[in-house]
């Protein structure tokens, strides 16, 4: 490709396909299923180092996205039938929604249980393997690799199921010099006693995020693929005090900052830190429910107030949270103009009014500012609609798009309501 062409492109989806299985291995118990095989990973060294050495020559023309995927096409031919995968770009949409049928083979339906519909456990164990790169071979394929500086902006979102080494992911970030956004999308680590392994990787991959002016991470998660393996329904995976507290610290320079389930706001605001050009921040809190003691939460939003008023730029803060049958959102909204006050909007599906203490100390982050009007607005609103599950929250939120990329979000939904369709 020319130069002159070159210039034109603004976004590379990097689409790497597995090896293709049959029926005799999709719902099969095979450890191999675990994981990626020894001749993929030789494919995925492979094709990372002969696309950067390609991007390489490439002159930064200012803007450029690459989108990581990783698949197998047989991955929707069997019991996941609703998967889809394309790229994130203009004239891409998820199309109509999959119904589960009933004359599906034996090995691709849903055993139907008390607690829900369960997919075949074979065919769950390959969708969710992991990427496990030897890594005597990675290391040495990562240092013969070249750095690019062309790519502006990494996605990695939802429909790579397979997980990805934290090792792999910080490798990447590390050969784009020249990276000023990353959006992060990951799926919940299920088994309790892989969480504290699973989030001391991500409090390596913290580490590699430092630097950037916009990142996204989005950990999800869903209520029908771990019962096979823990037999009742997977309780909300807690966030963690060190991956809170290490976000706040290692990304002070960031300008746009959404992190989603895996922290949460009150032990990220305990930082007693400055963001100089933090813009945009929304953060996720478990304490957003209709059982929290009311005290806990306005407590919160005090300690948001005080965060902020180390954040000179700040022109939107999202608290919010989302789950089965609840939906709540805490915005607070910087109104740059002389003739509107700023606004704080609480939006849930239940009521609560904003205490005057916490009122007052959004007043006194306005006030830092200077030469704008005083006071803020307080605008109440209720969400009506029936929330199923935290996708739902999303969208009744009306949560900006730095939480979840919108075609994640249709792809979740298309998942929801496959999984919807079995009870029908």
């Amino acid at each position: 490709m020319t130069q002159r062409n070159r210039d034109h492109v603004r976004y590379i989806w990097f689409c790497i396909e597995l090896e293709r299985y049959d029926c005799c291995k999709c719902n099969s118990f095979d450890s191999r299923g675990f994981q990626t095989s020894k001749s993929e990973n030789k494919l995925i060294l492979e094709l990372f180092q002969s696309l950067f050495t390609a991007l390489a020559t490439w002159e930064p023309n200012g803007s450029l996205t690459l989108d990581i995927s990783l698949y197998s096409k047989s991955d929707n031919e069997h019991a996941f039938k609703y998967l889809t995968f394309i790229p994130d770009a203009m004239g891409h949409q998820v199309g109509p929604i999959s119904i589960a049928r009933s004359e599906e083979p034996d090995q691709h339906r849903w055993e139907t249980t008390l607690l829900g519909s369960i997919p075949p456990k074979g065919s769950l164990d390959r969708l969710f393997g992991h990427v496990f790169l030897p890594i005597k071979d990675e290391r040495k394929c990562w240092a013969q690799t070249p750095k690019v500086p062309a790519v502006t902006r990494l996605e990695m979102r939802l429909q790579t199921y397979r997980r990805w080494e934290t090792f792999t992911v910080s490798q990447i970030l590390s050969h784009l010099p020249n990276l000023r956004e990353f959006h992060y999308e990951i799926w919940m680590q299920w088994f309790p006693e892989m969480h504290e392994t699973w989030n001391g990787s991500l409090l390596a991959l913290l580490s590699a995020t430092e630097g950037l002016s916009k990142l996204t991470i989005f950990e999800n998660s869903n209520q029908q693929y771990p019962l096979y393996f823990l037999k009742q329904n997977s309780p909300a995976h807690a966030p963690t005090i060190h991956l809170s507290r290490k976000l706040a610290r290692v990304n002070l320079g960031v300008e746009v900052l959404s992190a989603s389930y895996m922290v949460d706001a009150t032990e990220f605001f305990s930082e007693c830190s400055t963001w100089p050009n933090l813009s945009h921040l929304t953060l996720t809190s478990q304490l957003l429910a209709p059982t929290t003691c009311p005290t806990k939460i306005m407590d919160l939003f005090q300690a948001a107030a005080s965060a902020a008023c180390h954040m000179p730029k700040l022109k939107m803060m999202e608290i919010w949270y989302g789950r089965e049958g609840l939906a709540a959102l805490f915005k607070y909204e910087f109104i740059t103009g002389h003739l509107r006050q700023s606004v704080i909007t609480w939006r849930a599906t239940w009521d609560m009014s904003i205490q005057p203490r916490v009122i007052g100390a959004w007043e006194g982050v306005v006030c830092s500012r200077g030469g704008y009007p005083s006071g803020v607005d307080v605008v109440y609103e209720t969400v009506n609609e029936h929330i199923t599950s935290h996708v739902d929250a999303i969208v009744s939120l009306g949560l900006s798009e730095t939480v979840l990329r919108p075609i994640s979000l249709q792809q979740i939904k298309r998942e929801q309501s496959f999984v919807e369709s079995l009870t029908v």
